[in-house]
């Protein structure tokens, strides 16, 4: 068995496809539409950017976890300090935000 794939869905609440169930070996997240810096296209694939990525992530990963993708995304050279804290204060209100917040300050450059 694979691990569900996980696709961002911008979606109006009032569509009633929002409500639809996921299909099967998929979990799609729905929300507002992205603003166009936390996104990118990578091969014709449309993906969210390192940064939402990350920001993302401190909903589903511990802490220690979510600092090794911190830790690889400045090895990689992924991590730009400035759109990360851009794109933190776009995100809507989540309780892992105060994870970000201390994964921001802790790998300030």
């Amino acid at each position: 068995m694979h691990e569900p794939i996980d696709i961002f869905l911008p979606t109006d609440p009032t569509d009633p496809r929002s409500h639809e169930p996921d299909p099967p070996g998929v979990v799609i997240h729905r929300g507002p539409p992205l603003h166009p810096d936390d996104m990118a296209v990578v091969d014709g694939i449309p993906v969210t950017s390192p940064s939402r990525t990350l920001i993302d992530l401190a909903e589903v990963l511990e802490e220690n976890e979510l600092r090794e993708c911190f830790e690889r995304a400045r090895e990689l050279g992924l991590l730009d300090h400035e759109a990360l804290k851009a794109c933190r204060a776009r995100v809507e209100w989540r309780p892992s935000l105060a994870v970000v917040d201390r994964m921001i300050d802790e790998f300030a450059y």
